[in-house]
């Protein structure tokens, strides 16, 4: 994304840095309430951002328009991403499927989920 803002900055090269939450067909626990995408709306991602008629270099959140979403995209409304799909649709079933989310793991806690490395940092 830095080097993105500098194409932007020195040579008005433009640029759309998607950050994609989870895209699956339907989300898989109660963390993906908030991130998830669904495939039409990562398709309306995708085309918004090729198709906007300038962008400079624009971050946008690949998420869906889900209730309790951690991020905020209105930074990225130039691009006229809309998305369509809820992940409250599925709501009840994950609730019922995880009830509860341990609020000490680090997959509730980071952003990064099951991809933050936990390990001790070693100089």
């Amino acid at each position: 994304e830095d080097v993105a803002q500098m194409y932007w900055d020195r040579w008005g090269i433009e640029t759309a840095s998607l950050r994609i939450g989870s895209s699956y067909e339907k989300p898989k626990d109660r963390r993906m309430l908030a991130t998830w995408l669904s495939f039409d709306d990562l398709e309306r991602l995708i085309i918004a951002s090729l198709s906007a008629a300038q962008i400079g270099h624009t971050i946008v959140y690949g998420m869906s328009n889900n209730q309790g979403a951690w991020w905020d995209n209105r930074h990225a409304r130039h691009m006229g991403f809309l998305p369509k799909d809820s992940s409250d649709v599925f709501r009840s079933d994950t609730e019922a499927r995880q009830p509860t989310i341990d609020a000490a793991d680090p997959v509730a806690i980071y952003q990064g989920g099951a991809f933050v490395s936990m390990a001790p940092h070693q100089p």
